[in-house]
Order: structure tokens, then sequence, then C-alpha cells
């Protein structure tokens, strides 16, 4: 099959559906399939570094949300491609801009699409200076339409499976899961990382990694973490990525923490597995995930995970067996205490590790992506269907 996969973010970029898409062109590439990725070029992005499978539009900084440029409608490469390539499957991770140029590329050479709805497009409507109830409503509708026009539509959990139908959506929808290199997070240097901390093999490390932005709830996450730290001396904590919470974070551990708390950028993603099994316990505080790729992550190294209940989370930890779920999303004091459960048990923290990293199995690359070849060819029948 030749894939056309269009996508907002991708490589060099660092976030969730960027590393989807490169996981899904990795997976399908290795089952014999030929993968083209249509993609915006970050900024000041060079674009001689793109494999041969690669093409860009060209992009305007985005004044409402850094990790995804404005990708401009038109580009002379991508037209060339679209133009000479001949195309068997389209598969969108976005329901606007190139996500819909996409689509509007897949009507027009009555192509079967498929497209992925990673998240819950209503929870970022903060970003866009107009009122939040007309940028919800819009984005309701807006998502809804888009995947009524798909020929499937997959997601990654149940709980948005269920949020979709709510909103409209009358295309079938299947459950995909965000793909994993789980044998690459199986191989993490503990002591790598935790040398060049100076934290010492005593201590119980507290950490999460991820985008430092709004909708990650880091506020509270580090207010439930310095209660634990302030009841528990032998434990620290280590926040690793960057975005535009960051100095706001810095300034709010107070100066009797501070050696304990630690911020350590945005990292190779490679070192990705380093960081994850340097910790002991990964923590979060977000409202916004669906399938998070940071969780799925740190149960392949085995670490059990401790967050808010919430759609997403509780799709993937099941409290008690690979991880904790606090309740409370109005008092850290209920998340500090299910941390602090885990700081305190360490035969527990094991048991839930193991659990951990034989539950995460099914969402590794090589499995994903023959439920991908599977829905492709799903999308391709159902598109040869009469309209009812």
């Amino acid at each position: 099959m030749r894939i056309g996969i269009f996508t907002n973010t991708f490589r060099p970029t660092v976030n969730g559906v960027a590393k989807c898409v490169e996981y899904y062109e990795r997976g399908l590439q290795e089952r014999g399939h030929e993968v083209i990725v249509f993609a915006p070029a970050s900024e000041n992005y060079d674009r001689s570094t793109d494999t041969s499978n690669v093409y860009r539009f060209s992009t305007l900084p985005n004044p409402f949300d850094a990790d995804y440029t404005i990708a401009a409608p038109y580009s002379r490469p991508v037209a060339k491609a679209l133009r000479r390539l001949d195309f068997d499957v389209i598969h969108t991770q976005h329901p606007f801009w190139v996500g819909a140029w996409g689509a509007w590329y897949a009507r027009l050479m009555d192509l079967p699409l498929v497209t992925t709805i990673h998240t819950d497009y209503r929870l970022f409507t903060h970003v866009i200076p107009l009122p939040e109830p007309l940028v919800e409503g819009y984005m309701r509708v807006r998502v809804a339409s888009y995947c009524n026009k798909c020929d499937l539509v997959t997601t990654p959990v149940k709980s948005m499976r269920r949020l979709l139908r709510r909103q409209g959506v009358r295309t079938p929808i299947k459950l995909l899961p965000n793909p994993t290199a789980i044998a690459e997070f199986q191989k993490g240097d503990r002591e790598k990382v935790r040398s060049r901390l100076a934290v010492s093999s005593d201590t119980v490390l507290l950490g999460f990694v991820g985008r430092l932005s709004p909708e990650k709830n880091l506020g509270f996450l580090l207010r439930a973490a310095e209660q634990v730290l302030r009841s528990h001396p032998q434990t620290a904590l280590l926040l690793v990525g960057d975005g535009p919470e960051r100095a706001a974070l810095e300034a709010q551990v107070k100066r009797p923490l501070r050696d304990r708390v630690f911020f350590a950028g945005a990292v190779p993603h490679a070192e990705v597995p380093d960081y994850q099994a340097a910790l002991d316990i990964f923590v979060s505080a977000s409202l916004s995930e669906t399938q998070c790729l940071a969780y799925t992550e740190a149960m392949a190294t085995g670490r059990p995970v401790v967050a808010l209940k919430a759609p997403g989370a509780e799709d993937m930890i099941s409290s008690g067996r690979n991880g904790l779920l606090a309740t409370d999303p109005e008092d850290p004091a209920d998340l500090a205490s299910k941390i602090a459960e885990l700081v305190e048990d360490r035969e527990r923290r094991s048991a839930m590790a193991q659990e951990a990293q034989t539950w995460v199995r099914q969402f590794d690359v090589v499995n994903v992506a023959a439920s991908l070849e599977a829905l492709y060819t799903q999308a391709a029948e159902l598109s040869q269907e009469e309209p009812i």
C-alpha cells in the first residue's frame, strides 16, 4: 500500500502526535508499505535533513501555540508529489489545516479517508483569544462534521470514542492505541541520569516527562509533589521537558525544596528511556490526555503511574494494579496522598511495575502497525459502499 499521512506536527517537533506519526511511519514501513508524510516545516527547519518520503508546507509562527506552526495552504513540492503519486489511502491526524487539506485531496481523488482524533480539542480553547463557549461550540461542530466525511475514524481510548459519539460522529470509530517502541524503553540506563543529577540510590525519584504547558496542569502537580517532598525527606522531583509554563513552575518552587526539584529541560527522544528509568514513580495531574504516550513509556520502563482520575487516565490506569488514581481535581492533597502511598511501600511499587510492563505490551509499535494496516483495508471497503 502507498499511504499518505497528513499531519500538523512532525519531527523534529517533540509532542505526542508527532511521535505517533513517526511510529506509524516506522511500523508500516517495516510491514512493507510505502508511507508519504505531508507536514509543516518548523521554524528555521533545514528541509535537507528530511528523508525522501517527507514533504513540507511552508509555515508562519503560531501566536497561540508554539508547538504548532501555521501551515501555508500551498507548497510546490507537495503539489508535485500529489500529482505524481498514486495513493491507496489517506490518513489525517487533525481536522484542521494540513488535516483538512488531506481530506480535500482524498475526496478529490476518491480515495479511502481515515482520520485519527488524538485529543478533545475543546480543552484547548483557552489558547484562542475569543469567548470560550463560542470556540468550544465551533470545535465540537467542526470535529463532528469532519469525521462524518471520513470513511473511518480511529481514536486511542474508549472514553474518546464515547465523546465523539455524543458530539454527533456517525462514521465507524475504531480504537487504535498510540504506539510506543516498547523494547527501547526496557533498555533505559537508570544510573546515567541519577548520577548526572547527583540523586542517591535510596532517593525515591518522582517525575513527569512532557511539554510544560497549561493543559498539563503542572502547577497543581507541583503543589502535590511539594507536600510529598516535605513529609518524605528521601524523595525528589524531576520534570523533563520544556514549554511556556517552565519559568512560572521554577518560580513556584520554594527555597527549602529547590535542591530537590530538578528541571531537565527538553531532551532528545533517544534519551527519554534513560530519564524514565531514572524515576521510581511517574506522576501527572493532567486532565486533557487521551492515551498519554508518557504514561505508556513509563509503564514500558516499569514505572507505576499516579495521576488524577480523568478520561484517558482512567482508560490507561487500573488503580491499584499498574498505578493509582486520585479523585479530587481541586485538592492537591489527594494526589499527594496517593503518591505517598507508593513512596512508603517499595514492594507495592515493584508489583505495580511488573503489572505495568505486562499490560503495556499491547501498545508496541509492531502490534499497532498491524492493526492500522487492517483498518486501512476496512476503510477501503467502506469507501466503496453506496451511501444510504
